[in-house]
């Protein structure tokens, strides 16, 4: 509910500064200057207000871990993380490649909650960060090519029918000394940053799920 007011906002917003630019033009054209220069103060205004409101939402708003098998949706695309584990290594014995740490080997899992709509994330990025911050970008997994730096965006190609599931197992190379990892994930890009409580917003926190893997495996 809280994004759908935020997008309704940007919206009209947007629809109200359009109209009130162009009575601004009218003025001028039509000679009225003074009256157009008080539109275009009302205007700024407006923006400095609306941009002082999406920080401090952002601001205030809490961090949110969630548990394995708690979904975080975006819209209609919900996520989830299924199972975490731990290995050593990733790969066949032909092509295998060893943690410079521990891989975290991650099974995600996205559903489509739409009723009536195929469809599918449009800009997906996602990293595991500990308490120390530091972020840690995803590899493919094992059946793939080993140790190799994976493109998010392209995980997702095709869309999903309504109420279809689609699961993906990605790793993640890790201190083995990495305290409280959690894995972080965003969705959609460009005009997103501008809604009210979008986690794309600036100075937003974003959702993590937390990652609770079994003892390491060789």
């Amino acid at each position: 509910m809280a994004n759908l007011l935020g997008t309704l906002t940007l919206l009209l917003s947007f629809l109200i500064l359009v109209i009130a630019l162009l009575a601004a033009v009218v003025s001028l054209v039509s000679g009225h200057a003074r009256f157009a220069l008080r539109i275009g103060q009302g205007v700024l205004a407006w923006i400095a207000v609306y941009a002082l409101l999406l920080v401090v939402v952002s601001l205030t708003s809490p961090r949110q871990i969630l548990d394995p098998g708690q979904e975080h949706c975006f819209d209609e695309m919900c996520f989830s993380v299924q199972g975490v584990s731990t290995t050593r290594n990733l790969g066949s014995s032909v092509q295998q490649v060893t943690a410079q740490g521990v891989y975290y080997v991650v099974t995600l899992n996205l559903r489509n909650a739409a009723r009536g709509t195929a469809q599918k994330p449009s800009v997906t990025n996602f990293w595991v960060a500990g308490e120390q911050g530091r972020r840690y970008q995803p590899l493919t997994a094992g059946s793939d090519t080993p140790g190799q730096p994976l493109d998010a965006s392209h995980l997702w190609d095709q869309k999903l029918q309504p109420g279809e599931h689609q699961v993906h197992t990605i790793a993640f190379d890790l201190p083995e000394n990495i305290s409280s990892p959690a894995l972080f994930l965003t969705e959609g890009a460009g005009i997103t940053a501008l809604i009210i409580g979008d986690e794309n917003s600036p100075f937003h926190p974003i959702t993590g799920f937390r990652l609770n893997p079994p003892a390491t495996s060789q």
